[in-house]
This record gives structure tokens, C-alpha cells and sequence, in this order.
């Protein structure tokens, strides 16, 4: 899996490439860990191009997105697709996942709610 980070409107991107597995959620957990430690709590994760994701994966995206929320925070998904997106309903994580079609529009939606709070 390879990481890709950008910054758009001052909030992280981070696009994921190749599977998200139990051998390797750790790397996501890391990087996501590391944006909450230096006080980045608005993060947008691009799976456009992630063939693959299992549990673990899942489960990483579901605690990154539970501590943002203790700092007022949020986690936004996007380009869900194929099997991930699959994974994503038989789990009813899109449920508890903000799930967006493109980056623009998961981006457009945090500074919707940051709007909302000021």
C-alpha cells in the first residue's frame, strides 16, 4: 500500500493505493494517528484507488474517525468502490462512515460544517 498526502483548504488528503490489510492497516493507523497528534482533526482518506480493504481497515478508518470526534472532529471517505464498497454495507459501516463520491465534495462538506459552527 502506498500513501499520498495532500493538503486542500488546509485539510489533510490522504490517498491510499493497494490493498488495506491486516498487514498493513498499521502504516494508516500511523499517519492518521500522527494528523490528530499535530492537531489536524478534519481529515478526508481517498480510497479511488484501493482494490481491497478488510476489516482491519475498516476498523482503522472507524477509530481514527471516533477520536477525531472527541476533538470535534471528522473523518470523511471518498471514491468508495467494487469490493470495498461491498465490504462497506455487509459491515453497515457506511453508516457510521462519511462516505462522499470525490474528494471535492468531501472537502465542500467540512467546510460546510465548519461554517455551521461559526
Amino acid at each position: 500500500m502506498l500513501i499520498h498526502e495532500t493538503i486542500i483548504d488546509s485539510i489533510p488528503v490522504i490517498a491510499l493505493e493497494g490493498e488495506v490489510d491486516l498487514y498493513n492497516a498499521k502504516e494508516l493507523k500511523d499517519i492518521l494517528d500522527s494528523k490528530i497528534k499535530t492537531q489536524q482533526y478534519e481529515i478526508v482518506v481517498n480510497l479511488a484507488k484501493v482494490p481491497f480493504m478488510d476489516s482491519s481497515g475498516i476498523g482503522t478508518l472507524v477509530t481514527a474517525m471516533y477520536k477525531l470526534k472527541k476533538y470535534h472532529g471528522n473523518l470523511k471517505v471518498c471514491h468508495v468502490h467494487g469490493s470495498v464498497a461491498k465490504v462497506f454495507k455487509l459491515t453497515g459501516m457506511e453508516s457510521h462512515l462519511e462516505v462522499y463520491a470525490d474528494e471535492a465534495a468531501a472537502i465542500q462538506a467540512i467546510i460546510a460544517e465548519r461554517d455551521e459552527i461559526n
